[in-house]
This record gives C-alpha cells, structure tokens and sequence, in this order.
C-alpha cells in the first residue's frame, strides 16, 4: 500500500501515442501522478533495469503486426522482468492477456478510463476520497466564452494584468453580480479572453457553472435564439469534456445540448430556416458544422430504409452523439474541414496537428465508451468516421468494410464541409448545396457511397 503524501509514479507503455496522452492526462487528474509514458516495451523495461522504481506499471497487452513490423509483446516482458527481478511492482495490462505468472490485472479491450482508474486505486491501496483536492495555481484561468450562459457570478471574478513585477489579478466581479452576454462580448472586443478564480473557489464556480447553464438552456425561445444558445452549450461542454473528462457535471449538460439538437431538429417545418442559421460564422464553425449534420441527416435517414418510427427516433439520437463526440478533440477549424489524407498532406500541418488529426477519431471514441447508457454503436461510428476501421488517419483507397452507419455519417459530415465552405450568402443556400454534391459525385464511387449521395441530391433537388 502507498502513502498518499508520496508521488504517484507510474509507468505506462502504450504503442498508439495519442491513447497514451489520454491515458497519461487521465492519470495526471485524477491522482497527481508522475507518469513516465514510452512507446514501447524496450524503453520501460530498461528502466526498470536500471532500478529505477515505480508504484504502478501499467502497459498494452501488445502492439499491432504490421507487414514491416511485428508485434510487440509488451505485457509478457513486462511479467518476465518483474520475475527476474522479484518486483512487488502492481501490473496493469490494457487487453486479453495470459501469462503463467499471474501477478497482474486486466483492464478490458475497450479501454475505459474509469475502469483503469479503479483499477489503480485497487492496485494501491488508495481512496477515490483521497484525491478529490488536487494541486491547482492560486488563480485558474476560464474563457469568457464559458460564462455566456450565465447572469450571476458564484464567487469573485479577476482579470489579469501583465506587469514586470509579475502578474497582478484585480476583481472585476463580485459574488453575486449579475452580468448578460453582451457585456461579456464587450470584454472580448477589447481583447480580454479569460476570467481567473481563485482555486479555493474553483468548486463555487464549476457547481454554479453547470447550474445555470443547464437552468438557461431548458428556457424556453425562438428557434433562432436556441440554435445560438446551443452552440453556446456546445463549446462549453465540448472544451470542458476534453479538460475534466466524463463526469456527473458534463454528462449532464452535454444531454441536454444533444436533446435541444434533436427536437429542434424534429421540430422544424422545413430544414431551409435552420440551414440559414447555421451559415451564420458568428457561431463556432464546430457547432454549425455539427448541427447540419445532424440535421441533413434526420432528412436523409428515412431513405436509408433501416427501420420506421422508434427505430428513426433512436437512429437520430445515434447521429446526433456521434455529430458532437466525432470532432471533440480538433479544436482548430482548418483540421475539421479536412476529409482526406490528400487533404492531410497539401495543409503542411506540424507533427502536433499531424498526430491530432491522425488519431481524433480514435481518441474520441475511447473518450466515448466511458458515456453512461451509450446507444449502441456511436463509438464504432466515431472510430470509422472517415473510412478506416482502427480510427487512425485515412484511407488510400474507400472500401466497404466499415459500418453503414459510418459511411453514412462520412458521407454526409463531406457534404456538410463542402455547404459550409461555399461563398454564397445564406440567401443563396440552394445553389450552394447544388454547387455542394458535385465534389462527392466524383469521390464516391462504391455503390454503398454512391446511395447516400443519390439521396442528398434528390433533398437538394426534389423530383417534381
């Protein structure tokens, strides 16, 4: 067992780099850990070699076979040095794995961070209880942009003042004050972006936070009013999921958001008044791009002939999850519009972005399974989002080989990009969305593909 006052290290071995953040940040949140992340099995074990300790390892069962390289059995190296060393070290291994010497613990294929948290506790001998007050700096810093559905500040607001003598934070809200989102925007326009709160006032604020964003956005308004108001939500929800995770907080919020989408959705007589909304670039393109997702799709679904009635009703809701999750972690909206891998290598990304966009799709559907009462499939949907079954990149070649639904989300998320890229002014939304289809006529050859693009052109241009 570990005294709690000592530093948490943990070894973590993970071939896949943009899980191994995942995982490492998970770690780093939830306990303080210092969490010393390779890629392969060779660098952790000669570590442990050199005697270097550590109060967990946790490491993938092995890496994938490729034609150039074989698998790397991480797990078993890992159980052989702990033998020849007499280790007490726990073990944690990430998927199936068996082994004659059985000191060590499973965390299934599907990688759930909670249940790699537990896990960790077990190995330990630790409380959850134990770490719920992490180290935080003295101010913590909130974009303005998160305080948009509030009108009651929970605790005292600062800004921040840049000085030579060092940082200087200066109350510009008191506990209690009421504010509106134009007077936040009045902020930003003179080029204020972030609120700081003091750390013991983190917890005031985050449970005001999600009280009345979740009161604000069950209002009742125009359909106009709730599109901008949900994109509020989106970017709330979307940047404090990446940063907090799934918690009690976010799930609640995010369904919400999800719900407003959908019955907006549903409710509309036509999709041409919500379509002219969304061209609207003062709402994040993230939003916009996922909100006409979602609604071409709830047009385009009952085409696809997989089912009527309830059966529609819970396809819609699928899409919708996948529409919000699919891109949670491209923050950047030259990343988002592209589709491709030609795409990929003409934007001269840097590493950093090359590795995001390779792995979003993955990391997002890791993200996913952690969602209580998931339906089924969205994270299946999320991984093969732009035609590869692992979630990683993009494909030379389009195949057939992924789940219908992903093709069809990959379909249409394509047309959506291209809608939203086009010039006109959203009095011109028809030929735009005419202008829209021809680029997937010419990429989309597979008959499974070609159906789906069929039926957007007939929505563009109904049959008389």
């Amino acid at each position: 067992m570990i005294n709690i006052m000592e530093i948490i290290k943990i070894l973590l071995v993970e071939p896949s780099e943009s899980i191994g953040e995942v995982i490492t940040k998970s770690l780093q949140r939830a306990y303080n850990a210092d969490v010393i992340f390779h890629k392969t099995a060779a660098e952790g074990v000669e570590r442990l070699k050199k005697g270097e300790v550590f109060s967990l390892i946790l490491v993938r069962n092995q890496s994938d076979e490729t034609p150039e390289i074989p698998s790397d059995q991480i797990a078993a190296q890992f159980l052989n040095i702990i033998y020849d060393l007499s280790l007490k070290t726990p073990l944690i291994v990430i998927g199936e794995f068996e082994h004659t010497f059985k000191k060590y613990a499973l965390v299934s294929e599907r990688l759930r961070i909670e249940e790699i948290n537990r896990l960790v506790l077990k190995a330990l001998g630790l409380k959850k209880e134990e770490f719920e007050h992490l180290k935080l700096p003295d101010y913590i810093a909130f974009p303005v942009k998160h305080f948009y559905l509030m009108n009651v500040s929970p605790c005292n607001v600062y800004i921040k003042l840049v000085k030579k003598a060092g940082d200087e934070f200066v109350k510009r809200l008191n506990f209690n004050e009421s504010f509106n989102k134009t007077d936040l925007q009045k902020y930003e326009e003179l080029g204020l972006l972030d609120f700081y709160i003091l750390k013991d006032e983190y917890e005031d604020f985050m449970n005001g936070l999600f009280h009345q964003t979740l009161i604000n956005l069950k209002k009742s308004r125009t359909m106009e009013e709730n599109i901008e108001v949900v994109g509020d939500s989106f970017v709330l929800g979307t940047n404090l999921m990446r940063s907090l995770g799934i918690n009690a907080n976010c799930i609640a919020m995010v369904d919400q958001t999800i719900l407003m989408m959908k019955n907006q959705i549903q409710k509309a007589d036509k999709l041409g008044p919500l379509l002219k909304k969304l061209l609207d670039d003062k709402l994040s393109y993230s939003y916009r791009h996922s909100y006409l997702i979602s609604a071409l799709s709830f047009s385009l679904l009952p085409k696809m002939e997989w089912g009527s009635g309830d059966q529609q009703n819970i396809l819609l809701e699928k899409i919708c999850m996948v529409s919000y999750f699919h891109d949670i972690y491209l923050d950047d909206e030259k990343l988002i519009k592209i589709s491709d891998l030609q795409e990929m290598k003409a934007a001269g990304l840097n590493p950093k972005d090359w590795d995001l966009l390779n792995n979003h799709a993955n990391r997002a559907a890791v993200l996913i399974q952690s969602y209580p009462r998931l339906p089924q499939g969205v994270d299946l949907i999320i991984k093969q989002h732009h035609g590869v079954s692992n979630g990683v990149g993009f494909p030379l070649v389009l195949t057939a080989g992924i789940s219908p639904m992903a093709i069809f989300f990959m379909v249409v998320e394509d047309f959506a990009t291209n809608v939203l890229a086009m010039p006109d002014p959203p009095e011109n939304l028809a030929s735009s969305m005419k202008e829209a289809i021809k680029p997937l006529k010419e990429k989309y050859q597979l008959p499974s593909y070609r159906k789906i693009v069929t039926e957007i052109e007939n929505l563009v241009n109904p049959k008389k």
